[in-house]
C-alpha cells in the first residue's frame, strides 16, 4: 500500500507539500497522490528523486524566471518518465515580480495581497497553461516557484478552493509555507538577493518577502468573491474550460 505524507520528507526541499487532506464542502476529504506544490527542487539527491518517483510523480512544472532556472537548474529536468515543463509566470523577472535590475524590489513592495490580485488580472494566461497542464497530469504533478510560497501558493488556493476547500484550511495551507521554509532562508537568500539581508550581512528575519501572511490570501479572495463571484468564474475568464475545472476537482475528491 502507498504510504502518503502531508510534508514529503527530502532532504533537498523542506517544503514540498502535498495537497490532500483537507476536508471539503463535497463531505471529502481531498485525495493525497495528485499535486505537490513544493520550493524549486535544485538539490536533490538520488534517494530525494527516487522518493518522488515512487510517489507517482511524472510531471514537474516549475514557474520560475529565465535566469533563476539558468543559475539553479531543476534537479527534475531530465530525469525518466518525469516530463519537466517551463511554464514561468514573469519572464525574466525575479520572483518577487520585479524586473532584476540591481535595486531592492521591496522598495516598490505594498503587500502580498495586493501582488497576487495584480498578478491575477495580469497573468490570466499563466494560469490558464497552469491548471491546463494540472488537468492533463496523469498521476503525481508536482509544481514549484523560487520558494513555493507566491507563484505556487497562489495556484493551490485556486486549485483546493475549487475543490470545495473552505477558506481557512486554504490559509492554512498558504501560512504553513513560511515555517517550513525558514531552515532554508540563508539559502535561499542567495537565490533571492542581498537585499534580504542587513549590512552586516545577515538574514533580515522580518523582511516582509519572507512571510506567507493569512490577510494576503483573504484579501485576494475577497477580491475573487467580490469581482467573480466564485473561483470558478474567475477560473472561466482565464479561458478554462469548464472539463478541465471538472477535471481538477475530480482529481482532488474523486473517487
Amino acid at each position: 500500500m502507498m504510504k502518503y505524507y502531508k510534508r514529503l520528507p527530502l532532504e533537498g526541499m523542506s517544503n514540498c507539500r502535498d495537497l490532500g487532506g483537507y476536508p471539503t464542502k463535497y463531505g471529502r476529504l481531498t485525495n493525497y497522490g495528485v499535486f505537490l506544490r513544493s520550493e524549486a527542487p535544485t538539490g536533490l539527491n538520488k534517494n530525494d528523486l527516487s522518493l518522488l518517483k515512487e510517489y507517482g510523480v511524472t510531471k514537474s512544472l516549475d514557474f520560475r524566471g529565465d535566469e533563476d532556472i539558468k543559475k539553479f537548474p531543476s534537479s527534475l529536468r531530465n530525469v525518466e518518465d518525469i516530463e519537466y515543463i517551463h511554464l514561468p509566470m514573469f519572464g525574466r523577472a525575479d520572483a518577487t515580480g520585479f524586473e532584476d535590475n540591481g535595486k531592492d524590489p521591496s522598495r516598490n513592495f505594498t503587500g502580498w495581497g495586493k501582488s497576487y490580485i495584480q498578478w491575477i488580472e495580469s497573468y490570466k494566461g499563466w494560469i490558464r497553461d497552469v491548471m491546463q497542464h494540472l488537468a492533463s497530469a496523469e498521476k503525481v504533478c508536482q509544481y514549484n516557484c523560487n520558494a513555493g510560497k507566491d507563484r505556487t501558493g497562489i495556484i493551490s488556493s485556486l486549485v483546493l478552493s475549487v475543490s470545495g476547500v473552505e477558506l481557512c484550511d486554504i490559509a492554512f495551507d498558504y501560512c504553513i509555507s513560511r515555517a517550513m521554509l525558514k531552515p532554508r532562508f540563508n539559502e535561499l537568500s542567495k537565490q533571492w538577493g542581498d537585499y534580504l539581508k542587513d549590512e552586516n550581512g545577515r538574514l533580515i528575519s522580518n523582511h516582509p518577502f519572507l512571510y506567507t501572511p493569512r490577510d494576503a490570501i483573504e484579501q485576494l479572495f475577497k477580491y475573487i468573491n467580490k469581482e467573480y463571484k466564485n473561483t470558478e468564474n474567475f477560473l472561466y475568464s482565464c479561458d478554462i474550460s469548464e472539463k478541465d475545472v471538472f477535471t481538477i476537482r475530480q482529481k482532488m475528491i474523486g473517487e
